[in-house]
């Protein structure tokens, strides 16, 4: 039983002290801010573009188109 006992209080201790350590740990925190910032950017970029885009391209579409026209091809 004093054997039992003692590895109890063994698997507690070793739970207790990696779950302080998981607690109290920072690795891997900064990548992780990085990578939602870096994600959030491309997002918006990417809104932009698709937003911007259509208007660019309907643009150059209608230079395109009346510069054909002015040449009577």
């Amino acid at each position: 039983m004093k054997q039992l006992n003692q590895m109890m209080l063994g698997l507690y201790l070793a739970v207790t002290n990696g779950w302080n350590e998981f607690k109290s740990s920072d690795r891997g925190d900064t990548n992780f801010v990085s990578i939602l910032l870096i994600i959030a950017i491309v997002v918006v970029l990417a809104g932009l573009f698709l937003t911007l885009g259509k208007t660019v391209m309907e643009t150059v579409s209608g230079y395109v188109t009346n510069f054909l026209d002015g040449l009577g091809l």
